[in-house]
């Protein structure tokens, strides 16, 4: 007796739903376990694992800079992966990476500020640290930073929506949509009509002719995609339930949108906070240690391991909020069915 097998690309039978297996390297796999808490990838998707970890890895790193905290994070997470094949231990490790590089540039050694001092004057050609996380002069530095950082973060995500649309040729969503190409020229354009002035004084693109066309078109885009998108799909141009209620109805989504834009900018904030948060603490650790006199090394022991605790738990979820609620939100959509062995269910 012959048996017939026919093997078929998954493409050819969208009838049937593959089950999704995430295959990253070793340093990228441990950040899976955010991406399967969220929703795994369908078969024919985006596996965002690698953009995850390296954004994840970049914000927890500057929020959480100090080279010793950073490298026990480093040591401590390595070392329970190996042992337990623990996923979380595994990210925290990775961050340790960052968090120590970070910790370098802002000059951070478990909370003493002037140990790396004669490194950076010697590595930078500067006089004094690279950046002084607590002076006056830095916060505005930190908090605009911050902003900027979400920025390019949030283009980057609607990129990768374009491509993900262009991929399954929704056109719509592609062209006029808040996270498609119509949001990318509106966001752009404000960013650089805000900035570029700051930067060159004598520059403006604010102008009426530009206004219209940059931040009135993508708004009309944005009001009108459901008919647009229906006219390209060759389903007619009327909304469903007619124009009267569709009017009403994306009149408030279309505000939404403006307001989410500013929302989701804002909400990159936390990250510049944090740095001072933790460059807060870390001064109140070290008051503590020159006030305990002969206590102070128990003082700087416990109060790191606190602040290490704490912080890092707090910086951790914050991380993660802004991954899910920010850029998530944009380009993935999940809905995968985990791939298991056969043999694992019996």
């Amino acid at each position: 007796m012959y048996t017939n097998l026919v093997v078929s690309e998954p493409s050819e039978k969208p009838q049937l739903t593959p089950p999704t297996l995430l295959k990253n390297n070793w340093f990228f796999r441990p950040f899976e376990l955010f991406v399967d808490m969220y929703s795994l990838p369908a078969y024919s998707d985006f596996d965002p694992t690698v953009f995850v970890a390296i954004t994840y890895c970049l914000l927890f790193g500057i929020m959480f800079g100090d080279v010793g905290q950073g490298l026990l994070l480093l040591i401590g997470g390595l070392l329970i992966e190996a042992k337990t094949k623990n996923k979380l231990a595994g990210v925290i490790g990775r961050v340790g990476i960052t968090s120590m590089i970070f910790g370098f540039l802002f000059g951070s050694v478990f909370g003493y500020e002037k140990v790396l001092t004669p490194v950076h004057e010697g590595l930078f050609g500067i006089r004094g640290k690279l950046f002084h996380v607590m002076a006056n002069s830095s916060t505005m530095v930190l908090l605009i930073g911050a902003v900027l950082i979400g920025a390019v973060l949030i283009l980057t995500t609607m990129i990768v929506n374009m491509l993900l649309n262009i991929k399954h040729k929704k056109w719509g969503e592609v062209l006029f949509s808040q996270n498609g190409l119509a949001g990318f020229i509106f966001y752009g354009y404000l960013l650089l009509g805000i900035g570029l002035p700051v930067l060159y004084p004598g520059v403006n693109i604010m102008t009426k002719p530009l206004m219209a066309i940059f931040i009135g078109v993508p708004v009309l885009l944005f009001f009108f995609k459901e008919p647009l998108t229906h006219l390209i799909e060759g389903k007619g141009i009327v909304p469903k339930g007619g124009w009267g209620g569709f009017i009403l109805e994306t009149f408030f989504e279309v505000f939404e949108i403006m307001l989410s834009f500013v929302t989701n900018s804002m909400s990159y904030l936390r990250v510049g906070g944090f740095v001072l948060s933790h460059a807060g603490m870390m001064l109140v650790v070290m008051t503590l240690v020159e006030m305990t006199g002969g206590a102070g090394p128990v003082v700087l022991i416990i109060g790191n391991l606190f602040v290490m605790a704490l912080e890092g738990l707090i910086v951790g979820i914050q991380t993660l909020r802004l991954e899910y609620y920010e850029m998530f939100s944009r380009y993935f959509t999940g809905g995968g069915r985990k791939f298991t062995l056969m043999a694992s269910k019996n």
